[in-house]
């Protein structure tokens, strides 16, 4: 993010909900570089070739679920995004640590909620970070 510029991954098997996230964005002029990927097998393509900032998936893909991925997300924030979610499925998405969960709505309105989630979401990866470079230190500390 050194350029100002979130760099982002989003995993969407629906052209329709890909091109509403895209004019979205653009629309709104924010600041990401997206890459996209449209299932579990090149999702984990892009992962082990780029780096990213935050990850946004579909829940559902053509073959498998966003959750199939988590092994291969490297501490990266993932904000999971469904239209045929449940609370079981919310539950079972954050228990393996994603960020936050979204249900998408006909009208894309679920859009509008995306920037504010995305910056929280790196913004709790800050704090994590942060957090685990000042228990280093006090573990290095102690040694000395």
């Amino acid at each position: 993010m050194g350029d100002g510029k979130i760099r982002l991954l989003l995993i969407e098997d629906d052209s329709v909900d890909r091109m509403a996230f895209e004019r979205f964005a653009k629309r709104e002029q924010l600041a990401y570089v997206c890459r996209f990927a449209a299932s579990v097998e090149t999702a984990r393509e892009a992962l082990s070739r780029e780096t990213f900032d935050v990850v946004i998936a579909d829940y559902r893909l053509g073959d498998g679920t966003c959750l199939d991925l988590f092994d291969a997300l490297n501490g990266v924030p993932v904000i999971v995004v469904t239209g045929t979610g449940s609370e079981e499925t919310a539950v079972a998405a954050m228990k393996q640590g994603a960020s936050d969960y979204l249900i998408k709505d006909p009208l894309g309105n679920h859009l509008k909620t995306l920037p504010i989630t995305v910056e929280k979401a790196l913004s709790r990866k800050r704090a994590e970070d942060e957090l685990r470079r000042y228990r280093e230190h006090l573990e290095d500390l102690v040694r000395e």
